[in-house]
């Protein structure tokens, strides 16, 4: 089973020329004279006009759907610009169905057969006459020339319609390949030696994902990327490999896959995905690694060693583990030994590729590389087999799927007929072997008895287990004594050749069957219910001697009571080393010898504690022996006796787990070292298990552990003590001494002479609190220290929109310290001449960088109206302008900041009594109400710029400015206007901005009478001694109106000539973004400060702000970054509601107008942002895609996970945005540059790609795509949304 990912192909069904031999095998060739038996044939509409109908691709017999299905849609895509093409594609289909089914024995062959040779008889001679090349073959290259150039034109490019139009053509070329190889390789000399190289120019189709390794794909931006091409060259690096010239007789250029593939037999489209997966993993690994400089050199050693690591240190771990030597053989040759190490890398990664669910396992992994490793290394140095004489070969070499067959299948076998077993679990866990009993079988050295090639006839193959094994019929197998060496050569050497038969014998579990039992409530908690126990006896002791003192507790007495403990802890650890033996029974047929040792002695063991340590107790009881202190200390006196000397005993074993948990250092290295007396310790223990070891936690981890543990014990045993212990002591006394001489229930206990019953009624729920008071204790402190960490790291220290308003000054310096990355300076720099640098440059970065969070703040804003979080209007007051002036540090901070800002300022100044300074220190206190008057003024005085273009009314409008800022700068504001006028002025300005956003030819005398009303408020109610400037006007016109005659022409009015004002206003972007901020400045009140009101997109918004201030690393670029992939699977899940399910009122309610009730306020922003008018019936009108859209995007879909995940992919594309851009493209925005589609657009592709992948598992697509599921158009359309999706799916006998 071919396992290739390639981009899905609308058209392309099938893939490759899988089948062309099965299909040429007994073909009748066919040339371009037509010279067929079939095309000898009449056709049936001879001299009719041709046309052109889609012949049915999608209607096929099952048997021949995934070999000519390509063709036949082909033929329906190119039928109306090309007729013959289409023509021939479909001879070509009819061909490969002939000779697959040549008797139309499969089901509905022959009825499929009639049809389309019918349609062929009718096409036949139409279609010649269309012909515009002599030939068919020249037909054939002509359209094929089309498509490619088209390819190699567009092949860069990253549009989505290119995009989706370039995938097109590459499935039309592919097919035409196919058919203009079959019709050359069937024609004449003739017409042979008039076809071009076809061969050579096939690779320009070669599919692919995100890499196009092909020749067409070399002008693209991703293999324009230094570290992709130094990536490619090192995997291109064959020189010096055995076999080479075999190889390149059937590839042009060949690689180290293509080499691994063709010693190993690995199939071909794991060969590609693996080859493109270790090139992307070794340009991310470099670029991180080296600086520019080094860039276009050559790939780094450190970058292949930091890949071997990953891969192999499972592999070396498992080595050590096992005693055996590593097969990863390096030579000393530095430029071999990388090639050696990428050799062994793509060894692995194709292993993994093919390995299916042996996945699971990763020590069969292991097992299966250390012997392809070993081979490998053989067939480079050319080693010599020392049984048969000849070179080393591999073992299952040759074919092209022969790792599938024969090494992966059999052991997948296993797994399959094991899973059987458990008939969908109701069988029991005894009964058959899961992923960890089989995996496990490989952490020891016996795994090395299934040989290489592996013996199939090994235990561990055998899977059917007798129920009875006394009725049980012996299955025999015929062993050939084969031995394993443990040399360097191990796994290649053969034994004693002598065969035997012996009884196959199912392996059973591993070390663990699962058992299902209350007690494992008290065996996985041993040591907490050992704890509660313990601590329960020893506190009701102190109670019962009633301390007063806590230093009372050493007193000999009082010590030798509490000292019983220890008896009740040797009675817990029996139970726990019987529960040890019980559990693990059912495995005990293939546990080690020295597990059973161990489970045994610790029984044995704890028996004798509970035995001995009694006795001492009884017989010590009262003697003791005491020697009182030298220097008065507060012991008092110390004091011993046998059962002293017999805990100290005791506590020594535990002493040795004590170390280990207090120094973990010590404890890891006890888990991971080899030697004896280490392994002796770590046997003790816990069963030598290859996982698990070396997981202890750092010295700073375990104090903090231990702190936070001694508190809560420390706080719950105080307080269980105090409240629940203590105070039940002296009633209990009393019960006990109180006799019972009428008992009132004496007919149920006739014979009940104490008040046993009384008592555990009394301690029975305080017992159990005592057990259940621990998790009160454990949220009571999760909650504090939690509480002290979250506010250390500042974790939701953005909760509110008053909080974002109060801290949103800061957003930008946040935004700059954790998301931009710092400027790498240049080691040649002293440290003295690089501080200066710094500090020379630090304004302009932090201007930039200011610029740099409005690009992504606006983002996040249009991403909020995108999914119908806000409104428009919320949109406007959230953007932020992008200007030139935040170059130069102004800000223009968003309006829902500003909100109501203008208003209280004007009411300030209106009702101001004092000096002018006093006012600016009164509106300075809100930072935000200076800006938004001083943005304000330069605003209008903008306006007034650019509508009024009259000689005159600049003069004078601009003369009324002057004076106001003269006033202003001389401090006498106050004196010259008088400010309550402001609201009256206010009101005007108002009108004028609403009529100028609205733009309308027809409010021409409205705009004018705006104007004179603005200028009269201001110089005759606002200006308290009249305008110098209309004062000087004023005085020109009476001379002027003195020398004009009775009939002289009157002069118009202030703006009310035609060349005056400049209205309406063009209808550039930033002209009416101004005005239209002017005009939400100047009008919007208090209902701003609750924008948005979405709480969805508050909670982003808090969550995002949030983030900045936390304690995080410092974003390095994108290019530096980690690359990551997402796997969504996906079997039948829904895609999108499909228009019958959004009206369907199966509970009383559609799912749209549930939909509707729920997100009432994204509905009407859903509504205001397709156009359409809210009515209260569901409107006809709607789109129904848009509404589908709408609605799946807030159910269980897939279109809501794939839009979430691609996400990170458009995060990604931003901040690269962040890191290449320059001052220019910032200022043009991030929009413009993607609506460009120019260079630096394709390279913010390019590195998107490099860093993110998401696959989509659409298991049952292909069978959705044969039966016409609506299903599958969904699918569709989401890969033409989102074109770096990728799907996998089947289809016939391959994945896509």
């Amino acid at each position: 089973m071919a396992t290739e990912i390639v981009v899905f192909e609308p058209i392309n069904n099938g893939g490759g020329t899988s089948n062309n031999s099965a299909s040429t095998s007994n073909r009748k060739g066919y040339t371009s004279r037509n010279t067929t038996d079939f095309a000898r044939q009449r056709s049936l509409t001879s001299g009719l006009e041709y046309v052109a109908e889609a012949f049915d691709s999608e209607k096929l017999p099952v048997t021949l759907v995934s070999d000519i299905q390509r063709f036949l849609r082909v033929a329906n895509l190119i039928e109306l610009e090309e007729p013959r093409v289409a023509y021939l594609c479909r001879f070509h289909a009819f061909e490969v169905a002939h000779n697959l089914d040549r008797n139309s024995s499969g089901r509905g062959v022959r009825q499929f057969k009639t049809s389309l040779l019918q349609r062929l008889e009718q096409d036949e001679e139409v279609t010649i006459r269309k012909r515009k090349e002599k030939s068919d073959i020249r037909e054939l290259r002509r359209v094929y020339r089309q498509f490619k150039d088209f390819i190699i034109k567009h092949g860069g490019e990253v549009h989505l319609d290119n995009r989706a139009k370039l995938i097109n053509a590459r499935a039309i070329a592919s097919v035409l390949y196919e058919v203009l190889s079959t019709v050359t390789n069937a024609a004449t000399s003739q017409a042979l030696a008039d076809a071009e190289s076809v061969n050579a120019k096939s690779e320009i189709y070669v599919p692919y994902n995100i890499l196009p390794l092909d020749q067409g794909g070399i002008h693209q931006a991703i293999m324009q990327l230094a570290e992709v091409k130094v990536a490619v060259a090192s995997i291109r690096n064959v020189r010096g490999l055995p076999f080479l010239n075999d190889l390149k007789r059937r590839a042009v250029c060949v690689d180290l896959f293509d080499w691994l593939q063709f010693v190993f037999g690995f199939q071909k489209g794991n060969v590609s995905n693996q080859r493109e997966h270790l090139l992307l993993l070794l340009a991310n690994t470099h670029v991180r690694q080296v600086n520019k400089q080094s860039l276009a050199l050559k790939i780094w050693d450190g970058a292949v060693d930091e890949l071997m690591k990953k891969f192999f240190k499972n592999y070396t771990d498992w080595c050590k583990f096992l005693g055996r030597k590593s097969n990863i053989r390096l030579p000393y040759l530095k430029q071999e030994a990388q090639q050696y190490k990428l050799l062994y890398v793509g060894l692995y990664l194709l292993i993994w590729g093919e390995a299916a669910n042996i996945r699971f396992m990763p020590e069969c992994l292991c097992y299966i590389f250390h012997h392809m490793a070993y081979e490998m290394h053989s067939v480079l140095i050319g080693a010599i087999s020392m049984t048969s004489g000849e070179k080393v070969m591999p073992a299952y070499g040759g074919g092209s799927e022969s790792f599938l067959n024969n090494v992966v299948y059999p052991i997948y076998n296993v797994i399959y007929e094991e899973a059987m077993k458990n008939t969908k679990g109701t069988t029991d866990h005894s009964t058959w072997r899961n992923y960890d009993d089989l995996n496990e079988f490989f952490w020891s050295p016996d795994c090395f008895e299934i040989g290489w090639p592996m013996r199939l006839d090994h235990d561990f193959f055998f899977v059917n287990m007798p129920i009875d094994p006394k009725n049980r019929k012996p299955s025999m197998s015929v062993v050939s004594g084969e031995g394993m060496k443990t040399g360097d050569d191990e796994d290649e050497e053969i034994g004693d050749p002598k065969e035997k038969v012996r009884e196959q014998i199912w392996l059973g579990k591993t070390n663990f069957v699962e058992m299902r039992s209350f007690w494992h409530i008290f065996r996985s908690f041993d040591r907490m219910w050992s704890f509660l126990i313990l601590s329960l006896q020893a506190m009701i002791i102190m109670a019962c001697h009633n301390l007063n003192n806590p230093l009372q507790v050493f007193e000999a007495a009082v010590l030798e009571d509490i000292m019983s403990v220890f008896i009740t802890s040797s009675v817990l650890e029996l139970i726990q080393s019987v529960l040890d033996i019980a559990f693990t029974w059912k495995a005990r047929r293939n546990m080690k010898t020295s597990e059973i040792t161990r489970n045994v002695l610790k029984v044995i063991i704890s028996i004798i504690w509970t035995i001995t340590l009694p006795i001492c107790y009884v017989h010590s009881r009262g003697k003791y022996n005491c020697y009182s202190t030298q220097n008065q200390s507060w012991l008092g006196e110390w004091c011993y006796s046998s059962y002293v000397v017999a805990v100290s005993i005791y506590l020594l074993t535990n002493a040795v787990d004590m170390v280990l948990f207090f120094v973990p250092v010590v404890g890891k290295y006890i888990e991971t070292s080899n030697t004896r007396i280490c392994a002796l310790l770590s046997w003790w223990a816990q069963p030598k298990l290859y996982v698990g070891r070396g997981m202890q936690e750092s010295q700073i981890s375990v104090f903090k552990y231990t702190f936070f543990w001694f508190l809560l014990l420390l706080s719950k045993l105080t307080f269980s003590y105090l409240f629940e212990i203590k105070p039940l002591i002296s009633p209990t006394k009393k019960i006990i001494r109180t006799g019972v001489k009428n008992y009132d229930w004496h007919e149920l206990f006739p014979t009940v002479k104490s008040n046993a019953g009384a008592i555990a009624a009394i301690w029975a729920p305080i017992i159990l609190v005592y057990f259940m008071d621990a998790q009160i204790w454990y949220s009571i402190y999760c909650a504090i220290f939690g509480g002290v960490y979250g506010i250390l790291n500042h974790l939701g220290e953005i909760r509110t929109l008053g909080m974002l308003r109060s801290r949103f000054r800061s957003l930008p310096s946040a935004f700059n310290s954790s998301l931009i990355p710092p400027r790498s300076k240049h080691n040649t720099e002293g440290t003295n001449q690089w501080f200066f640098h710094w500090f020379q440059k630090a304004s302009e970065n932090e201007k930039n960088n200011i610029a740099k969070f409005v690009v992504v703040w606006n983002q996040i804003i249009h991403g909020f109206r995108e999914e119908d979080l806000i409104s428009n209007r919320e949109m406007d007051l959230m953007k932020m302008p992008l200007s030139s002036e935040l170059l130069s540090g102004q800000i223009q901070w968003p309006v829902f900041l500003l909100a109501n800002k203008l208003t209280t300022s004007l009411s300030i100044a209106r009702d101001f009594m004092g000096t002018d300074a006093s006012l600016l220190r009164r509106i300075k206190k809100d930072d935000f109400m200076y800006l938004v008057v001083i943005e304000c003024y330069d605003l209008l005085k903008y306006i007034f710029e650019i509508l009024l273009v009259g000689d005159l009314e600049q003069r004078v409008v601009f003369g009324v400015l002057d004076e106001i800022e003269e006033s202003i700068e001389q401090s006498t504001l106050l004196v010259d206007f008088n400010l309550s006028e402001l609201p009256s002025l206010h009101a005007k300005c108002v009108d004028l901005v609403e009529l100028l956003v609205e733009g309308n030819e027809d409010n021409y005398s409205r705009v004018v009478k705006a104007l004179q009303d603005i200028f009269e408020v201001a110089t005759t109610d606002l200006m308290t001694h009249g305008s110098r400037t209309l004062d000087s006007l004023y005085s020109q016109q009476q001379l002027e109106e003195n020398t004009y005659t009775l009939f002289s022409q009157l002069e118009p009015q202030l703006f009310a000539s035609k060349h005056s004002i400049h209205f309406p206003l063009p209808d550039s972007g930033p002209v009416m973004e101004k005005i239209s901020r002017f005009h939400l400045l100047i009008t919007v009140k208090d209902r701003a400060l609750d924008v948005p009101s979405n709480l969805e997109a508050r909670r982003r918004i808090s969550f995002f702000s949030t983030s900045l201030f936390m304690d995080i690393p410092r974003a390095p670029k994108v290019r530096n970054m980690l690359s990551f992939s997402v796997l969504t699977p996906h079997y039948m899940e829904e895609v999108k509601y499909s228009t019958k399910e959004l009206h369907s009122s199966k509970a009383g309610a559609s799912i749209s107008f549930y939909m509707q009730k729920i997100y009432p306020d994204e509905w009407d922003n859903f509504l205001e942002r397709t156009a359409t008018q809210k009515l209260r019936d569901f409107d006809e009108d709607i789109n129904e895609e848009n509404l589908r859209d709408w609605t799946s995007f807030r159910g269980q879909t897939l279109s809501r996970t794939v839009r979430g995940m691609m996400y990170y992919r458009k995060a990604l594309k931003l901040q690269a945005f962040l890191d290449m851009a320059e001052d220019d493209d910032i200022l043009q925005g991030y929009d413009a540059i993607e609506r460009k589609n120019d260079t630096l657009s394709a390279q913010l592709e390019a590195l998107a790609d490099m860093k993110f992948t998401h696959v989509v598992s659409c298991q049952m697509f292909g069978s959705q795509k044969a039966t016409g599921d609506p299903q599958a158009l969904d699918i569709l359309d989401l890969m033409i949304r989102y074109v770096t999706m990728y799907p996998i799916y089947g289809e016939g006998l391959k994945i896509y």
